[in-house]
């Protein structure tokens, strides 16, 4: 039987879960927009529908708000990207959940980061790491 070992938080940012209206676009050639779930200063999980696979990496990620509110161009590096489990096995379409940590963010980035946290994140009480 394996001991449970206690979890070491590694994250430098605290996370927010994300209210509706939030989502995620990778850029060409991936194309694939989808709504996001968590934020913080380092990173997000979105979850997309897939028709063939894990979409490949984009030349970059956009941040969109109901109410206008956009952040262009984000650099980020994938972390994961995984198939969420469905009640329809063999369907051809999934959904998946990517995990991104943002790269070198510029103030600009930075600032509409944090106006988007602050609209629509609520602190998140643990969960998956990124």
């Amino acid at each position: 039987m394996a001991s449970e070992q206690p979890t070491i938080e590694r994250r430098r940012h605290k996370r927010y879960l994300v209210r509706d209206g939030t989502y995620a676009f990778l850029r060409p050639p991936a194309n694939k927009i989808g709504q996001i779930i968590d934020i913080s200063l380092s990173g997000l999980a979105f979850c997309y529908f897939s028709t063939n696979g894990a979409s490949r990496d984009a030349n970059g990620l956009d941040l969109l708000a109901d109410d206008g509110i956009c952040l262009e161009d984000v650099p980020y590096t994938t972390i994961n990207d995984f198939v969420l489990p469905t009640e329809q096995p063999f369907s051809q379409i999934t959904m998946r959940r990517r995990c991104i940590k943002f790269g070198p963010l510029t103030e600009n980035h930075l600032e509409y980061l944090q106006k988007i946290i602050n609209k629509y994140g609520q602190a998140e009480e643990g969960g998956e790491r990124m």
